[in-house]
């Protein structure tokens, strides 16, 4: 039995892959690192048939009146003529910017609403005039600090 095992098989008792195999049927000497390849077409036909529906459907929006006014809006072809354009222009350059203009509305007011609109307007300046409250601050805090410097000299003396 000793005889047996140090001989070796001619060939081997395990099916060769192809994986492993060379291209004429021989186990091939370089080592390839394994690669899986995938029968996309396969997989297609089988995951993806063409008559397959997923339940994918169309919503189609209901019409609000913010969709129909942009309908209408696209629809209308309006060009601009540069003629009436520049007469606008030309028309608009003697007059003051609106931001400028009194407006109607206060013009309009009666008596009572813009006095006590003036009176709320004069309120809020001497309400938020903190500058002008910080530095009468200071100068009451320097008096007082000259006043006790005053009053300490007056009593060492």
């Amino acid at each position: 039995m000793a005889q047996n095992l140090q001989k070796k098989p001619s060939k081997g008792i395990l099916k060769t892959s192809r994986s492993v195999d060379g291209q004429d049927g021989m186990p091939s000497t370089s080592k390839r690192p394994k690669e899986q390849r995938f029968d996309e077409m396969n997989i297609m036909e089988t995951f993806h048939p063409p008559n397959k529906d997923y339940g994918h459907m169309k919503v189609d929006e209901p019409k609000t009146p913010y969709s129909e006014a942009m309908d209408s809006d696209m629809e209308t072809n309006d060009e601009l003529d540069a003629n009436i354009l520049a007469a606008k222009l030309a028309a608009s350059m003697n007059k003051p910017p609106k931001c400028v203009e009194m407006s109607d509305n206060e013009e309009d007011e009666p008596e009572d609403v813009r006095q006590r609109r003036l009176e709320f307007e004069k309120k809020r300046k001497t309400h938020y005039n903190e500058f002008q409250a910080l530095q009468l601050a200071r100068q009451l805090l320097a008096q007082e600090e000259e006043d006790e410097a005053e009053r300490d000299q007056a009593t060492s003396t």
